[in-house]
């Protein structure tokens, strides 16, 4: 090991040290000192490196919440599995304490993000199968925005016994982006252990139906990015789907249509 290396390991170890020590009353006197400056983005994201090397995942926690209630935006969130098993644990604890709605929808959505950091971890099957019932149940709800996340969180977690859920509200939900969401979070599906060809047998006629009904078009735009990347495709760009290129969009439901319907 040359010397750099190793003075940047020692460095690496000592900046996790000091992290572990890092108490409630540190954290929140650089908290208290951020917020009057306005939270500028280069501490900001020191603070965060912080929490999340600390002991401290209730505070963390804590100061998530308080920006989902401010729509803030701050990316409390991020590092977050730096906790580890403790973290997920600790989520899963206020999770079911929680009786507001948008809280249960957002933590599970938290869980289900930190969860995509750590499938290498041996825990991971055990606390994935545990969240995909928790955001079924949760799936109910009336409200647009919680059910997106819902559909987004559920393609991080999901197994081959959601396929057909996920097909429903790919081409029910009242809601458009509800529906794409459902088809983004079947192509998930292949980086989470679901065998490409049962999914594709699964959602063929579902993708024919889908895109033969579907009116949003920037929803249409989506599902066919989906199915195309199911279906080993080349039927339209990323960027003409964000851009909302009507006339390349229609071009592209038109071939996918031809495929799902053979």
């Amino acid at each position: 090991m040359s010397d750099s290396t190793k003075k940047i390991k020692q460095d690496i170890e000592s900046e996790r040290v000091s992290r572990s020590k890092l108490g409630r009353e540190d954290l929140e006197k650089v908290y208290l000192d951020l917020e009057k400056e306005d939270f500028p983005s280069d501490k900001r994201i020191k603070f965060i490196g912080d929490l999340a090397g600390s002991d401290e995942i209730g505070y963390h926690y804590e100061l998530i919440c308080e920006d989902w209630d401010r729509e803030s935006n701050l990316n409390f969130e991020m590092g977050f599995e730096k906790h580890d098993r403790q973290g997920i644990e600790f989520l899963f604890e206020e999770l079911n304490r929680s009786c507001n709605e948008k809280k249960k929808v957002y933590t599970a959505y938290l869980i289900g993000q930190t969860l995509s950091k750590l499938k290498h971890r041996d825990f991971y099957m055990t606390f994935k199968e545990q969240l995909s019932s928790i955001i079924v149940s949760l799936l109910e709800t009336d409200e647009d925005i919680l059910r997106r996340k819902l559909l987004i969180s559920l393609g991080w977690v999901a197994s081959s016994k959601e396929i057909d859920l996920l097909g429903r509200h790919m081409i029910s939900d009242k809601d458009a982006l509800s529906r794409a969401w459902s088809a983004t979070s079947l192509m998930q599906m292949l980086y989470n252990g679901v065998e490409q060809e049962e999914l594709q047998e699964k959602t063929k006629p579902v993708f024919a139906k889908s895109l033969a009904e579907e009116k949003d078009i920037y929803a249409s735009g989506l599902i066919v990015e989906a199915g195309q990347i199911i279906f080993g495709k080349k039927w339209i760009t990323s960027a003409s789907v964000e851009n909302k290129d009507s006339e390349k969009i229609e071009k592209a439901i038109k071939s996918a249509l031809r495929f799902f319907k053979k």
